[in-house]
C-alpha cells in the first residue's frame, strides 16, 4: 500500500469517528427531552363566598424518557415559555378562570377565585377544575441543576403521550351553603346569660379579694 493510499485511509478513519461521535452527542440529546404534565389540585369543600387558591404546583416538567429527573413548575425560575390555562366544570357547564402565559406564567401557579353571588361557583353542589399546561417547542428550558431541559417538537416528545402540553381535571369538590350568622334577636337572647356570667364573675372577684 502506497504512503498516499494510507494517508487517504487514515483521513476516512478520522472522519468516521467524528460523524460517530457526533451521532452519539445527538442520540444522548435526544434523551435529555423535557415533557409536562399537569395537575389541577385538590380543593374543597368550599364555603360559598369563600375563595378558591387554584394550585399548579404539582404540574411537573419531567424527562419525556420516563426517567427519575421531574421537577414541579413552582421548582422552576423561568416560566416565560409556558401557558397555564384555567377551567371550571359544574353541571355539564364550563367557564375559562384564566390564561396565564410569557411574562405573567408565573401568576397562574397560585390564583384566586372569588365563589358566590355572580361568579361561576354560584350554587352549592358538585365542580371541578381544570389546569390545561403548555410549553413551547424547541426551547431549553433553564432547570434547578443548572443544566437544560430540551422541549423538542411534539412529534419527538410522544413517551408518555403528553407531549408538550397536558390537560387534567381536579378530584369533584363540594360547594356548601355559608355558614349561617346568628341574627341580631337570636343574639339579643344570649343578653341576659351573658350579663349574668359577667355579674357572677365580678361578685367571686370580690369574694376573693375580700378573703385575702
Amino acid at each position: 500500500m502506497t504512503g498516499k493510499m494510507k494517508k487517504i485511509l487514515a483521513g476516512l478513519s478520522v472522519a468516521a469517528g467524528v460523524l460517530g461521535a457526533s451521532s452519539g452527542a445527538q442520540a444522548t440529546y435526544n434523551y435529555s427531552y423535557f415533557d409536562v404534565m399537569a395537575d389541577a389540585g385538590t380543593y374543597g369543600p368550599i364555603s360559598l363566598g369563600e375563595d378558591i387558591t387554584l394550585d399548579a404546583c404539582g404540574s411537573t416538567f419531567h424527562r419525556a424518557d420516563g426517567s427519575s429527573q421531574s421537577y414541579t413548575l413552582c421548582d422552576l425560575t423561568n416560566l416565560t415559555q409556558f401557558t397555564l390555562t384555567w377551567k371550571a366544570w359544574h353541571d355539564n357547564q364550563w367557564t375559562w378562570l384564566g390564561s396565564y402565559s410569557g411574562n405573567s406564567a408565573e401568576d397562574g401557579l397560585s390564583v384566586n377565585v372569588n365563589t358566590g353571588d355572580g361568579t361561576f361557583f354560584s350554587e352549592v353542589g358538585t365542580y371541578y377544575i381544570g389546569l390545561y399546561v403548555y410549553v413551547n417547542s424547541d426551547k431549553n428550558i433553564a432547570l434547578p441543576s443548572g443544566s437544560y431541559g430540551a422541549t423538542g417538537n411534539d412529534s419527538d416528545l410522544a413517551y408518555d403521550g403528553s407531549t408538550n402540553y397536558s390537560f387534567d381535571w381536579s378530584s369533584s369538590f363540594a360547594i356548601t351553603e355559608a355558614t349561617s350568622v346568628p341574627e341580631p334577636a337570636a343574639a339579643l337572647l344570649l343578653l341576659p346569660g351573658i350579663v349574668l356570667i359577667a355579674r357572677r364573675e365580678r361578685r367571686r372577684k370580690r369574694q376573693a379579694a375580700a378573703t385575702a
